[in-house]
């Protein structure tokens, strides 16, 4: 069983239909990567997989477990944490407590504190600046807290929204670095993409293109695609 199955689900607003009749799955301890330009429906399937949006069809499920009808709040503790686009740290906030108040205390084996060395384990820079409030911090190490507190979740399943949006060249090859040492420690990963680059990290995943499945495949068949390499690496 796939750890995330969708299957013919839709998404619209009023009328508009941003997404039609995908479906996909996800192997536990993948990377899974949703490719698509602006528009293309990527950002909408996360909304719906969290609950922020009702689908319109079709269906969701995390271990067998179907999530419809499910509000937010109780999407994080099935075990999905949604780190959004645009990072929406809380910028009045330190970084040690912008961690602290996304902890799920019924979803962790370890303390608080534990918790917290864990994310700065990883994300070193923002252990020197843990008593920095977060909107201070630079797009990169916002963009480092905003997939720290995801992680404070202790999800079975993390979703990124354009993780890389924004960022330097040099400061998306250490996110997606960093997102691979997360994949070692056994977290499963849904990564929405305009940056064919992610592809180097991914084990398979789909493109989009207007609310529907363009393509489908493992790693190799998406980088080899004409597809992606005229819309996304330009070749």
């Amino acid at each position: 069983m796939s750890l995330l199955e969708i299957h013919d689900l839709s998404v619209a607003y009023g009328d508009l239909y941003a997404v039609r009749g995908v479906s996909f799955a996800v192997e536990e301890g993948a990377v899974f990567v949703l490719l698509g330009a602006n528009g293309a429906g990527k950002t909408s399937i996360l909304r719906a997989i969290s609950g922020l949006v009702a689908a319109r069809g079709g269906r969701i499920a995390l271990d067998g477990r179907d999530l419809a009808g499910l509000v937010p709040n109780q999407v994080a503790r099935a075990g999905i944490a949604h780190v959004p686009e645009g990072r929406r740290v809380f910028p009045t906030l330190t970084v040690d407590d912008n961690l602290s108040v996304s902890f799920l205390k019924e979803r962790s084996k370890d303390t608080l504190g534990a918790a917290l060395d864990a994310v700065y384990q990883l994300f070193p820079r923002l252990a020197e600046r843990r008593k920095q409030l977060g909107g201070t911090l630079s797009g990169g190490e916002q963009q480092m807290l905003a997939i720290g507190r995801g992680l404070m979740n202790f999800p079975k399943l993390l979703m990124l929204d354009e993780p890389s949006l924004g960022l330097s060249p040099v400061l998306s090859e250490l996110v997606f670095e960093r997102l691979t040492a997360i994949r070692q420690l056994g977290t499963t990963i849904l990564l929405v993409e305009q940056n064919a680059t992610c592809l180097d990290l991914a084990t398979g995943g789909i493109i989009l293109a207007n609310g529907r499945v363009a393509l489908a495949g493992d790693r190799t068949r998406l980088e080899d695609s004409e597809f992606v390499r005229r819309a996304y690496l330009g070749v």
